[in-house]
C-alpha cells in the first residue's frame, strides 16, 4: 500500500529540481528543437523513463511565467490518450522548465513537408482523426472548456507507432464551459493557421481551434505547406484550390498531384469538405470538434460547403455571390442539423473587412506600447505571489491525501448520512473554502477487501479527467479512516429518479442521461492511456449534478489494462446481477465489452423507467428486456411505447434507444458494439440494423435450444462506424452456470 501511495503522488504532474533535470538530460546534450519559447531536450531518468525537457526563455519573466501557468494549467489537469502528457516542472531562479512524456517520431510537419514523407494516406487519416479527437476533449469533455490556439503540424507529435498527440500548450487557455465568447488580452495564434477572429478586438469562441485544425487538415490532405510558390499560380494556396475542386465537383487533378489512389476518392473528397466546413469564415458556421471527428470517421453526410474565403481573398476583384443552398452562416447542432440562410458576400462585406483591418492596425500599435512598458518595469514582486499560488493551486488538483482530522471537521464528525452498502457509507462534507464533498468511508470483511477497492478506485478515477466521470477530490488512508473525497453530486443516484416516487425527469433529459453515460464510459475504454474497466455500471452508480449532467461513480471493482490486451483474465466474479454479462460469471477471460453490456441493461431501465426485472407486472411484460425485444422483432412497439409513457414525437428516438440496448446486450462479446459506436447510435450519427435475439441462447421454458434465424446472430462491429461483418452461426454456449437474475427469472444457460 505504501508503494502504491507513492506511485499515485507521482501521477500528479511532479516539481522537478533543477539538479534532477540537469542530470536526466546530461547537462542538456541532447537537442530536440528550438523556437521563440525555448528549446527541447531529450532526457531519461534514472527508472529508464524518456522525456523531453521544454526549457522556457522569452523576452520578459512575465511572457515566461505565462506560458508556463498555461501549459501546467492546462496539460497538468487532463488525461486523453491523444494529448501529450506532462510528467512534470521546475520552477527554479535559474530553470524554467516543462517534462513531457518523449514522442519518438517527433512533430508531424517533419513528415508533412520534409524529404521523409513515408506517411501512407490511411495513416495521414488516423492521425487527422486523434488530432480531432484530443481537441474534441479539450473543448467539451472537461470540467472547463480549454482553448488550445495554437494546432498546427508542429504542435502534433507522434509516437513510436505514429499515433497523434496534441502538444504545446503556451498559449491555451481555461474558461467556463457556460462562457460561449472568451475576451482576448493579445493575439494568440500562429499567422496562417489562426482564426481571422484572433486578428481582431473581439471576443473569440473555442471555434478558433477549429479553424486551425481545417488549416491542418489540408495540409494533411496535400503533404505540402498551405501557401506554396513553387507549384502552379491556381494551385499556390491549397485552400482556395481545394475549395474550386470541390466547388466544380473535380477533385481527379487533385489526387493526382496529391498522389492519391483512386481507392481513397470518397475519403479524400470527406476529408476536404470537412476543412472548407472548418475554416468557414463566421465562427458560428464551423461544426464542433466532437462533429468533425463524426465527418472525418464517415458518421454523417458531409452537406456541401459554401465557399469560407471572403473576396479579399479569391484572386478576382469582384465579389463572389455565393448561391450554395447551405449558406456560411450555417449553424450546428450535435444532433447534425444544418439551419440558416441568406448569406452572400457582397460590397458590405468588404466594407466591414477595411474597417476591421483599420482596428485591427490600431490595436496591435497599442499593444506593442503596452508590451514594452511592461518589458521596462515589471512588478517582479506580484508575478512571485502569482506563481505561488498558482504551484499551491496545481498541487491540489490531483488527488490529495488527507488526513483523518481533516475529514472529521469538513463532515461535522460523520453526521450527515448520504446512503451506505456492502462498500461502506457515504458521508456529506464541506471544506473551508467552501467546497461540497462526498467521503466515501470503506469497511469490508477483511482489510485487504478494503485495500483492494481502495486500489482500484485511486489508481482508475484519480488519474482520469473527463465530463461525465465523478471527480475524485482526495483520499484519506490510516489505521482508523480509510475513505474517498468526492465531488458533491446535488442530485444524487439515478435510480431515485428510474425507480423511486420522485420520476420527473422528461424523456429528453433521460436520452441526454444516457448519451453522457455512453460518453463516459467510451473515455475509459478508448481515450485513456491505459483502458479502464468499469465492471459495475449500473442506475446506483450514476450519480446527477445539480443540472442533472450524469457522472459515472464507484469504480471499486474497476481495473486498468494495457490497450493492447483484448482479454483480461478475472480472479473472480465481478459485478451486479441483474447488470453484469454472462461472461463475468463463468472462468474464462473477458474484455472491455462486459461493461457494454451493463450499460445495455442500464439503457433498458431508462427506457422503461423501471427494474427491468417486476414480478408484479403481467407475464410477458415481467422481464423488460425480453418484452423490448419482441415489439421490436415483430415490428409493433405501440403498446410499449403507451406503456413507458412516450409521446409520438419521441417515436423514432425510443425506437433507436431499443435497438442500441438489444445491440449492448448480444450475448456473444464481439457482437457487441464499442463504446464509442454506442455513442454515435444514441445520437442519430448512424443507421442501426434490426439487432438479432440477444437471449437466443438461453433456454426460456424449454429444454431445446432455439434456432436463430435473423441471419446475423454474429455481427463484427468496427471502429469505423459504417462497417458491418456478419457470419452465420449456431447460438449455443458451453457455459453452464447463470446470473442470479437469469435464475429468479427461470432462464437456464444452454449447455452442449
Amino acid at each position: 500500500m505504501d508503494k502504491f501511495l507513492d506511485d499515485m503522488e507521482r501521477e500528479k504532474p511532479i516539481r522537478f529540481t533543477s539538479q534532477q533535470l540537469w542530470i536526466a538530460t546530461d547537462n542538456f546534450a541532447n537537442l530536440l528543437g528550438s523556437g521563440g519559447f525555448g528549446a527541447v531536450y531529450k532526457g531519461m531518468f534514472s527508472n529508464g523513463t524518456m522525456v523531453a525537457v521544454k526549457v522556457l526563455y522569452g523576452s520578459s519573466d512575465k511572457r515566461i511565467e505565462e506560458q508556463f501557468m498555461a501549459e501546467v494549467s492546462t496539460v497538468g489537469r487532463v488525461h486523453h490518450f491523444n494529448l501529450v502528457r506532462l510528467y512534470g516542472f521546475c520552477f527554479e531562479q535559474n530553470l524554467r522548465a516543462l517534462v513531457y512524456e518523449y514522442m519518438e517520431n517527433g512533430s508531424l510537419d517533419k513528415f508533412l513537408f520534409g524529404e521523409d514523407k513515408k506517411l501512407g494516406f490511411q495513416q495521414l487519416r488516423a492521425i487527422a482523426v486523434g488530432t480531432a479527437k484530443g481537441i474534441a476533449y479539450l473543448h467539451e469533455e472537461c470540467q472547463h472548456r480549454i482553448i488550445h490556439y495554437d494546432i498546427k503540424p508542429g504542435n502534433v507529435l507522434l509516437d513510436a507507432k505514429f499515433l497523434p498527440k496534441v502538444a504545446d500548450f503556451g498559449l491555451a487557455k481555461l474558461c467556463n464551459r457556460e462562457n460561449t465568447h472568451v475576451t482576448m488580452t493579445g493575439g494568440r495564434g500562429t499567422p496562417g493557421y489562426a482564426a481571422p477572429e484572433l486578428w481582431a478586438p473581439f471576443a473569440v469562441t473555442h471555434k478558433c481551434d477549429v479553424y486551425s485544425f481545417g488549416m491542418l487538415l489540408f495540409e494533411i490532405i496535400g503533404k505540402r505547406r498551405n501557401l506554396a510558390r513553387n507549384v502552379p499560380e491556381s494551385q499556390e494556396w491549397f485552400p482556395t484550390w481545394v475549395w474550386k475542386m470541390v466547388e466544380t465537383g473535380n477533385s481527379v487533378e487533385l489526387m493526382m498531384v496529391c498522389g492519391f489512389e483512386d481507392k481513397d476518392k470518397d475519403t479524400t473528397e470527406r476529408m476536404m469538405k470537412t476543412a472548407l466546413w472548418c475554416v468557414q469564415h463566421r465562427p458560428e458556421s464551423r461544426p464542433s470538434m466532437s462533429i468533425v471527428v463524426k465527418m472525418l470517421e464517415g458518421a454523417l453526410e458531409i452537406p456541401t460547403p459554401p465557399n469560407p474565403f471572403p473576396a479579399y481573398l479569391m484572386e478576382s476583384n469582384v465579389v463572389p455571390n455565393n448561391n450554395n443552398n447551405i449558406s456560411s452562416s450555417t449553424t450546428w447542432t450535435d444532433t447534425y442539423l444544418f439551419t440558416g440562410t441568406g448569406n452572400t458576400f457582397d460590397g458590405s462585406t468588404a466594407t466591414v473587412i477595411i474597417i476591421k483591418v483599420v482596428i485591427l492596425v490600431y490595436v496591435c500599435c497599442k499593444r506593442s506600447q503596452i508590451q514594452s512598458s511592461n518589458n521596462v518595469c515589471p512588478d517582479s514582486q506580484f508575478l512571485t505571489l502569482t506563481m505561488d499560488k498558482f504551484l499551491n493551486d496545481m498541487e491540489r488538483e490531483k488527488p490529495i491525501r488527507f488526513t483523518s482530522q481533516q475529514l472529521r471537521i469538513a463532515t461535522d464528525n460523520f453526521t450527515n448520512l448520504l446512503g451506505s452498502g456492502g462498500f461502506g457509507a457515504v458521508y456529506k462534507g464541506m471544506f473551508s473554502n467552501g467546497t461540497m464533498v462526498a467521503v466515501k468511508v470503506l469497511y469490508g470483511s477483511s482489510d485487504k477487501r478494503i485495500e483492494e477497492q481502495f486500489m482500484a478506485e485511486v489508481s482508475t478515477i484519480g488519474r482520469v479527467h473527463h465530463f461525465n466521470l465523478v471527480r475524485l477530490y482526495g483520499f484519506c488512508f490510516e489505521q482508523n479512516l480509510r475513505a474517498l473525497v468526492y465531488e458533491y453530486m446535488e442530485n444524487g443516484s439515478l435510480d431515485k429518479f428510474l425507480f423511486g416516487k420522485d420520476k420527473k425527469l422528461g424523456f429528453q433529459q433521460l436520452r441526454s442521461i444516457a448519451v453522457g453515460t455512453a460518453k463516459g464510459i467510451a473515455y475509459l475504454h478508448e481515450e485513456c492511456q491505459h483502458r479502464i474497466i468499469h465492471y459495475d455500471i449500473k442506475p446506483g452508480n450514476v450519480l446527477l449534478d445539480a443540472k442533472f449532467l450524469p457522472k459515472v461513480a464507484d469504480f471499486g471493482l474497476a481495473k486498468l489494462c494495457n490497450r493492447e490486451n483484448t482479454h483480461v483474465t478475472m480472479t473472480g466474479g465481478r459485478g451486479t446481477p441483474g447488470y453484469a454479462a454472462p461472461e463475468l460469471w463463468a472462468p474464462y477471460a473477458v474484455t472491455h465489452k462486459c461493461d457494454v453490456y451493463s450499460f445495455g441493461m442500464l439503457l433498458f431501465e431508462i427506457i422503461g423507467k423501471r427494474r427491468n426485472f417486476d414480478s408484479n407486472l403481467p407475464e410477458s411484460q415481467e422481464w423488460f428486456p425480453k418484452w423490448v425485444w419482441k415489439k421490436v422483432e415483430a415490428g409493433n412497439i405501440v403498446e410499449l411505447l403507451i406503456a413507458c409513457g412516450f409521446e409520438e414525437m419521441d417515436k423514432d428516438t425510443a425506437e433507436r434507444m431499443m435497438k442500441t440496448a438489444l445491440w449492448c446486450v448480444q450475448y456473444q462479446q464481439d457482437s457487441r458494439p464499442s463504446m464509442s459506436i454506442v455513442v454515435k447510435m444514441l445520437e442519430g450519427a448512424l443507421e442501426i440494423p434490426t439487432p438479432p435475439n440477444p437471449f437466443a441462447t438461453y433456454l426460456i421454458g424449454s429444454n431445446v435450444v432455439p434456432n436463430n434465424n435473423n441471419g446475423s446472430t454474429h455481427t463484427s462491429w468496427t471502429d469505423t462506424s459504417c462497417d458491418w461483418e456478419s457470419s452465420s452461426m449456431v447460438a449455443r454456449s458451453t457455459l453452464a452456470c447463470a446470473t442470479p437474475v437469469m435464475r429468479k427469472y427461470g432462464i437456464e444457460m444452454a449447455s452442449t
